[in-house]
């Protein structure tokens, strides 16, 4: 069985090594590519595993050569190797079988093989083919290029000789080979080179060793350019000469060839500038002196002129100091409302006075600057632009004329101010309140004295009466007191006369609270004030305001110690918040909490609304001074701030945490009372 095998690898050997030998007899071939393709194609299908049923093409430029073509209809396996040539694909062999054989690894390398043999045959074909036209090409380009060459030389030598530049080529000794006209001329020799020259021996040069300057030169740098020199002619005389120089090669012997320009008539020109500068130089020595004597003069001019200027830059610099320094808004302002000139950066000197001063899109109602125009007079306003006050000063600036030709405007920001004196009036209104509600509270305080006195004996008597009343009443059943059957009189009168008896009390209570609250304090932080009690007061002086809008929760620690400070003052601060908390409820209905507690250190109060809180920006800049969220509705933005000041003056510290649409509570920690104190 293995001797079988062996003759069989034997038997594909030898038809692949005779199908290579055939193929390379068919390359070989120099004839045309046909018959080579055909024929190849016979010789892969010998060689083959089943010839029988293999069939083989080669595609090449559109045509199709075959002994034995491919059918038409599907295949039961082919295989296809691309003929490549000069690295563009031009065909393929496809061979292929019609029953169903797999192609061995062999077959696939020996298609593969015979597909490059194949195509380093057609490239060398298609090589020779173009190497014969560019053969009978060449020949007539030679011929051409010869003719064109004879041309050439000679009008290279006619030009060479007839150059109206001196040209020569020398050898490296001095030996003038070859020399045109001009040279000659130049030099005064017979142009017909009659005579021959050499550059050393001949006396060429004015200095002989520049010879061996220029050899070495030419050494560097293969050339030399622009080398300024000094030849002699036949009588000895001197010519300058600008010479330029390069290697040529002349029948296989390397010689310098040189190109001169003669540049005598430039070195008479340099000459007489020469003359020209020396005369000028006297001219300008004679001139320089007078210019001397002036520039003494001018200097003495010049010192008073950087003196004066001097002066005139220490008054501008001092004047623009003033300027810049005015914390008011200056500007100029021309007839189109343009800013001409400003001392305020945030300003600067372009655009409409009304959009850089006042952040408006156009210009104001009844502008200062248009009447002062219409005018020729200074004029001045207060203005209320976005909640800003600002106070107005124009005055016209006249030209040679005698017109206004801009105003100058001063702008101050006076919001403050008027804040301030809202607040003064506001707190005339609360002094005067004050006086008033003490006056209030001793003329309500009598005849609630009375009441209160005159109910206590009402209730003694109702004690005392109501056991002969009901005595009364069994012996007459439909005994009736104010239009109520007893039964009646008897139950609710009682109930009656305790609340009249409460609502005095509450009113002794209020009238009380009103008198502490409106008391003049000296601000002195030396009592022991209790929380809980002054919280308690504040609630009863602020319960109608409140209870408008919110229900009060209160949730006082009974055990809370004293804090050290002024109760009048702690008051304020509690009666305030409340008040804004109030104000905050935006919603029907909302709730108020009051909280006391405390630990070892201090005592804490927290007033805490379910209203419509704040955001980070109002939190920020709450406790300023009249920053307000309520200018609208009369708010001068001061309460917070005096807040903050009362509990900072009693050592303690308010937190605020509010969200919006959520709620805000305000804690307000003070140290507790210490024993010591």
């Amino acid at each position: 069985m293995k001797r079988q095998q062996i003759e069989q690898e034997l038997d594909k050997r030898v038809r692949e090594l005779t199908c290579l030998y055939k193929v390379g007899k068919e390359i070989r071939y120099d004839g045309s590519l046909e018959p080579v393709l055909i024929n190849t194609t016979s010789h892969l299908i010998e060689a083959m595993q089943f010839p029988e049923s293999a069939a083989a093409t080669i595609h090449f430029d559109g045509r199709d050569y075959s002994i034995k073509p491919l059918p038409d209809g599907s295949l039961a396996g082919s295989f296809i190797c691309d003929l490549i040539v000069r690295q563009a694909k031009r065909g393929a062999i496809e061979i292929g079988y019609t029953e169903d054989h797999e192609f061995l690894e062999a077959e696939k390398r020996l298609i593969d093989e015979i597909g490059l043999r194949i195509s380093k045959k057609i490239e060398r074909v298609e090589l020779t083919e173009e190497l014969r036209n560019h053969a009978g090409k060449m020949e007539k380009l030679v011929e051409e290029k010869t003719w064109e060459l004879e041309k050439s030389k000679k009008r290279y030598e006619d030009f060479f000789m007839d150059a109206p530049v001196p040209l020569l080529i020398s050898r490296l000794n001095g030996d003038i080979m070859k020399a045109n006209h001009a040279f000659y001329r130049l030099l005064g020799y017979p142009e017909d080179e009659s005579v021959r020259l050499n550059f050393l021996k001949n006396n060429l040069y004015e200095n002989p060793s520049l010879r061996s300057d220029i050899y070495k030169k030419l050494l560097q740098n293969g050339c030399v350019e622009g080398f300024e020199l000094t030849l002699l002619d036949r009588d000895g005389k001197p010519i300058p000469v600008i010479g330029s120089h390069i290697f040529v090669d002349l029948d296989g012997e390397r010689c310098v060839e040189s190109v001169y320009k003669d540049i005598r008539v430039r070195k008479e020109l340099e000459r007489k500038l020469i003359e020209q500068n020396e005369n000028l130089e006297k001219n300008v020595q004679e001139r320089t002196r007078d210019l001397e004597n002036q520039t003494n003069l001018l200097m003495k001019k010049n010192q008073e002129l950087v003196s004066i200027t001097d002066k005139l830059r220490e008054s501008k610099t001092r004047i623009q100091t003033l300027f810049q320094a005015i914390t008011d808004t200056v500007t100029v302002i021309d007839p189109e409302m343009n800013i001409v000139m400003s001392n305020q950066k945030t300003v600067g000197k372009k655009g409409k006075c009304y959009k850089k001063i006042f952040g408006l899109e156009r210009r104001c109602d009844d502008c200062l600057a248009e009447r002062v125009f219409a005018e020729r007079s200074s004029v001045s306003q207060e203005k209320v632009i976005d909640d800003e006050y600002y106070l107005l000063q124009a005055y016209p600036i006249f030209d040679e004329k005698s017109d206004v030709s801009a105003v100058l405007e001063i702008s101050r920001v006076i919001t403050k101010e008027k804040n301030m004196e809202k607040q003064l009036l506001q707190a005339d209104k609360l002094a005067s309140l004050g006086q008033l509600v003490s006056g209030i509270g001793h003329e309500i305080n009598n005849p609630n004295t009375f009441i209160r006195g005159n109910l206590f004996i009402v209730q003694e008597a109702m004690k005392d009466i109501f056991p002969i009343l009901d005595e009364y009443h069994k012996k007459y059943p439909d005994l009736k007191i104010a239009r109520l059957n007893y039964d009646i009189f008897q139950k609710n009168i009682p109930i009656l006369v305790d609340d009249m008896v409460e609502g005095a009390n509450r009113i002794k209570g209020i009238v009380d609270g009103l008198k502490k609250f409106a008391k003049r304090d000296e601000g002195l932080l030396n009592e022991a004030v209790d929380i809980n009690l002054i919280t308690e007061a504040c609630l009863r002086l602020v319960d109608n305001q409140v209870r408008r809008t919110a229900d009060v929760k209160v949730n006082l620690d009974s055990n809370v110690p004293a804090v050290l400070g002024n109760s009048q003052k702690l008051q304020q601060v509690i009666v305030n918040i409340l008040i804004n908390a109030s104000q905050a409820i935006e919603k029907p209905r909302g709730t108020i909490h009051v909280v006391s507690r405390f630990d070892d250190t201090q005592v804490t109060l927290e007033i805490g609304d379910d209203g419509m809180g704040m955001d980070e920006k109002t939190k920020k800049l709450m406790f300023d001074p009249f920053f307000t969220t309520k200018r609208r509705q009369g708010g001068t933005g001061l309460g917070l701030s005096i807040v903050y000041g009362i509990i900072k003056e009693h050592k303690g510290s308010i937190v605020v945490d509010s969200k919006p649409g959520v709620g805000t509570t305000f804690s307000i920690s003070i140290p507790r009372m210490q024993k010591e104190a």
